[in-house]
């Protein structure tokens, strides 16, 4: 009997699935990615951020779609997709790289994501994560006790600090409502105690549990953006009067527009007080746990009821990759207890079955980035890395206070600084250096008023890349690029 061949065809299924296939686009991308870096270190571009308005970048996009299917065969995309994706896209390993809060991965890390990725064991329990899924628990278990939470303490990994702070705010909700919520829903309004300052997926968060605006009751905070403690007492009392069920006190550590701590200490002794759950928002900035010189303001995170952390910000991990840790690790099982016959044999805790204690079922081995680096490195690592970016910030503020036209709007606590130039549109200033670069900066609105904001991400950003950013932004004011 003769042997079926496989048809030539371009988009033929089985044209993708073979060893040479594989092996042979590997060893493009690896040379077109090295390229691209050795580019983006060394600054051999225009701009950090390609600027063009978005109808012009989807006009582009969308005029390909409209263009013949006519790939080459065996070829999964199209020969210059991933050179044109590059050259479009934000490059955050440039040194002048100071924008958003999305870690500068380290390079390395681009190989374990694309093997988990090929693997794609998907950890809803324990049979789809075999390695993954006890990564996971050794991993997270070793991290919640080394930030002080105690050796009943635990964690689990998801896809991003906003879905982190939401399992924490509903485990908090089954240890701390009235009845039990997530069998027989809410008798009574709910509410948790935050800063005017949070990050918004608490709000969000709230509202998503069907306490609506009333649940957040945010706390006037102080001239430096921490939570006031008189106020905090005072909202707590109102918020009871009106015959609201506070349950929890949400601490920064750090805000986002600022990188302001909060004081966790004294959170914590409130939160203890008043039998409230006490949760550390702390995607940004419980990094600095890591790290001997920059974790003093994180001195009460030990008695926390649960904390979030971001890997993807500090860490120099690929986003998404967050941790949310438990003091009492059963209460991870408390934000979710429901029947799942396909899945559970039972609603006993069952730290393999990973779907227990977080929203998603499937989801990316996470674990094997975090677990790799902790197991070779210890805190030794991300403690090299925290430590450079937070000197970045400290040296950036040195040099703004050295310039007698630029005001500074506090010594930065962690990799973030506010600043503005004085007498200047410093919005219009901020789009200047976007759309002519070279730099890439942020803005944010404190008091009504615009100022400049740098997260430094890149640990290779120097001394000369933050004065030439100050250099290039006092030329931009003096040009006519700004003017109306």
């Amino acid at each position: 009997m003769k042997a079926c061949s496989k048809p030539n065809i371009p988009h033929h299924w089985s044209n993708f699935y073979t060893v040479d296939a594989f092996r042979r686009s590997g060893g493009e991308m690896v040379e077109q990615l090295a390229n691209y870096l050795a580019e983006s270190q060394d600054k051999h571009h225009d701009q950090v951020l390609p600027f063009s308005p978005p109808e012009e970048r989807l006009t582009y996009w969308k005029s390909r779609l409209e263009n013949e299917s006519d790939a080459e065969p065996g070829r999964l995309w199209k020969e210059n997709l991933l050179e044109e994706v590059l050259a479009q896209s934000n490059r955050l390993h440039d040194p002048r790289y100071a924008g958003h809060q999305v870690a500068v991965p380290l390079p390395q890390l681009s190989w374990l994501q694309a093997a988990t990725a090929l693997l794609n064991n998907g950890m809803a329990i324990d049979e789809m994560g075999p390695a993954s899924s006890p990564m996971e628990e050794a991993v997270t278990q070793e991290l919640a006790q080394f930030m002080g939470l105690g050796s009943g303490a635990s964690g689990i990994l998801c896809h991003g600090g906003t879905l982190a702070n939401l399992t924490a705010l509903l485990a908090a909700r089954q240890r701390k409502a009235i009845g039990n919520a997530w069998k027989d829903g809410s008798a009574r309004p709910c509410a948790v105690l935050v800063s005017e300052q949070a990050h918004y997926c608490v709000d969000r968060a709230v509202r998503v549990m069907g306490w609506g605006a009333a649940g957040t009751v945010k706390v006037r905070t102080l001239s430096n953006h921490q939570i006031d403690p008189e106020a905090l007492r005072e909202s707590l009392a109102e918020a009871t009067a009106q015959g609201l069920e506070i349950i929890a006190v949400i601490g920064n550590a750090c805000t986002t527009s600022t990188g302001t701590f909060d004081d966790l200490e004294m959170l914590a002794s409130f939160a203890q007080q008043n039998d409230l759950w006490f949760h550390v928002d702390g995607a940004h900035g419980v990094a600095q746990i890591f790290s001997e010189r920059n974790k003093a303001p994180l001195k009460g995170i030990e008695k926390a009821d649960s904390v979030a952390m971001d890997f993807h910000k500090m860490l120099g991990v690929p986003a998404l990759c967050t941790g949310l840790f438990y003091r009492n690790s059963s209460d991870a099982y408390a934000a979710f207890s429901q029947e799942a016959a396909y899945l559970y044999e039972n609603e006993q805790e069952e730290w393999w079955n990973l779907s227990k204690r977080t929203f998603e079922c499937t989801k990316r081995m996470l674990s094997v980035a975090v677990f790799g680096i902790w197991e070779a490195h210890g805190n030794k690592l991300w403690e090299s890395l925290v430590d450079r970016l937070v000197d970045r910030a400290q040296t950036a503020a040195r040099a703004i206070a050295q310039r007698p036209q630029w005001e500074l709007f506090a010594q930065p606590q962690s990799n973030i600084v506010c600043f503005r130039l004085k007498g200047a549109d410093n919005a219009a200033l901020r789009h200047a250096m976007l759309e002519h670069g070279p730099h890439y900066i942020v803005k944010t609105v404190l008091n009504d008023e615009t100022w400049l904001r740098c997260t430094f991400q890149n640990p290779l950003t120097e001394d000369g890349d933050i004065e030439g950013m100050l250099a290039r932004l006092e030329e931009l004011a003096e040009s006519a690029l700004i003017q109306p």
